[in-house]
């Protein structure tokens, strides 16, 4: 095939007898693992095209083309479809879940693993395709003609992309994403079976925006490929109408003729270019002049100078932060507990300080000072609740039945804590 090396080719064959037995394994379990004698050797894989990372970190799989060739030739039975109608992809994605989900409900793992090996197969072929699509595009764009080599045949094909995306955006903004996260509402949802669609959720949200940059983009190349095209028009009717009317060329002996001016006869080579060259700043301002006298304007809008300003950053304030005082108290009665390895009542705490705390024009009631010993328990850490216990003090609320009325709460150490102390 033309375009093609059989060096290539050959060394790619190579590579897959020499390594068939790891390929074999990869093919045949859905997956193998990495470690540091065979590194070397799925780095090799991996940059051929032979395997494909898996969602696990050091796993690798057959990648989706080798895999369609195995299958075939085992006539093994394959689950690709074609991928060029999203609804058809999700329609596709939702009957593999429900045959997975109704596999693990029914304890069947050999056909649950088929299935999650169909659906990871399916997600990644659904975005390998979409993202060779956008970099094809995209290599459409950047490049000086893309795959042609004309310019109407440069603006045709960049027409037909920008077609071509924006009915793909168009079809792909009609799809929410978040309506896949129903397909892990069940009971007893495996793990990798919600880190694939989790993944292929957050792949999918990052899609579009690359979608959106690419059609902005497609519609500037087209809008300056339209301009150039014109120009190049404009150009050859130009050559045209030159070649049509000699008179209007220049003699090669023009310098000698004794009617020229003498000023003109010594004059040193004028270069002359078909284009204004805009990096150069000393002709800017003539340019901005000359652009603003060939706009049909009665006034002209002065051309304002350029003004310079300083930026002031002001330091930052530092502000103290204060503490609750009555948060200070809660501390001190854990730090009682603690100590004195004792039960403290919330209730008695309040009374025996309730003189000191007067003093320093510092009041709360007992109702809530209860809610705050509580609030603060509840705020401690998970070892700082384990090492304390909590009793509340109360009597239930006539009526109902598990309601309670509290009067008091008990802070104390629990039981294991004590007997080491």
């Amino acid at each position: 095939m033309a375009g093609f090396d059989s060096n290539q080719v050959a060394s790619l064959l190579r590579q897959i007898g020499a390594y068939n037995e790891l390929l074999a394994n990869a093919y045949v379990y859905g997956s193998i693992a990495s470690d540091d004698q065979d590194a070397n050797t799925l780095s090799l894989l991996h940059k051929s095209g032979l395997i494909r990372p898996d969602d696990s970190p050091g796993e690798y799989r057959v990648t989706t083309d080798l895999k369609r060739m195995l299958n075939r030739l085992m006539r093994k039975q394959s689950s690709y479809r074609q991928l060029t109608d999203m609804g058809k992809v999700i329609d596709a994605i939702d009957e593999v879940v429900i045959d997975y989900q109704l596999a693990i409900t029914s304890k069947e793992q050999e056909d649950a693993e088929y299935y999650l090996d169909q659906l990871d197969d399916l997600l990644y072929e659904t975005k390998d395709s979409l993202n060779n699509n956008l970099d094809t595009m995209h290599f459409a764009i950047v490049s000086q003609f893309g795959f042609v080599s004309s310019l109407s045949n440069k603006i045709r094909q960049n027409e037909r992309y920008l077609s071509h995306a924006q009915k793909l955006l168009n079809e792909l903004q009609q799809i929410d994403p978040h309506d896949c996260y129903e397909w892990l509402d069940w009971l007893a949802c495996p793990n990798e079976f919600a880190r694939k669609i989790t993944s292929f959720v957050y792949w999918y949200n990052q899609i579009l925006p690359k979608l959106r940059l690419i059609i902005d983009n497609m519609r500037i190349s087209l809008f300056r490929l339209r301009r150039d095209e014109k120009q190049a028009s404009q150009l050859r009717n130009m050559a045209r109408f030159l070649r049509k009317h000699p008179e209007f060329t220049l003699d090669e002996n023009l310098f000698e003729l004794p009617n020229l001016p003498e000023t003109l006869k010594y004059a040193p080579h004028m270069p002359l270019k078909s284009y204004v060259d805009t990096k150069q700043t000393g002709i800017e301002q003539p340019l901005l002049e000359l652009v603003q006298s060939l706009r049909k304007q009665s006034i002209v809008t002065p051309i304002k100078a350029r003004e310079t300003s300083e930026v002031s950053v002001k330091p930052i304030e530092r502000i103290a932060a204060e503490e609750d005082f009555f948060e200070q108290q809660t501390e001190l009665l854990f730090e009682r507990v603690i100590i004195n390895n004792s039960a403290i009542s919330a209730l008695s705490f309040y009374q025996e300080l309730q003189n000191s705390w007067l003093e320093q024009s510092q009041t709360i009631t007992p109702k809530a000072w209860i809610e705050l010993v509580f609030s603060c328990y509840c705020k401690l850490t998970s070892a700082q609740q384990n090492a304390l216990t909590i009793k509340m003090k109360g009597v239930a609320v006539i009526g109902t039945t598990d309601n309670y009325g509290y009067s008091d709460v008990v802070i104390e150490l629990r039981g294991k804590l004590k007997a080491s102390a």
